[in-house]
């Protein structure tokens, strides 16, 4: 996130990268190992500051928690990579029907 001081960075509250790994796990309640692993399979893809400390935004939490609940519900993840996947489609498809 090196973004210079006079520049103003525009994104809604829920893309705001904000939340460090510690307060990511204590919000979803993953352990910060397997939040380690999500990322390693391409589930989540936290922003990195200059230091390569994650920083998760509302979306990054909110995806998580969707990726924990499949995986105790016995979907591996890769499976989970495809659900995700195919929800993305569906919302870009949505999306583009309204417009």
């Amino acid at each position: 996130m090196n973004t210079p001081l006079n520049t103003v960075v525009k994104l809604g509250d829920k893309e705001l990268a904000k939340y460090t790994m510690a307060v990511t796990v204590m919000m979803t309640g993953v352990a910060a190992y397997k939040i380690r692993k999500f990322e390693e399979c391409g589930l989540c893809n936290p922003t990195r500051t200059d230091s390569r400390q994650r920083l998760f935004a509302d979306e990054d939490i909110e995806k998580i928690r969707q990726i924990a609940l499949l995986e105790k519900e016995g979907v591996n993840l890769p499976g989970i990579k495809i659900i995700l996947e195919m929800q993305k489609s569906v919302k870009k498809d949505n999306k583009e029907v309204r417009e």
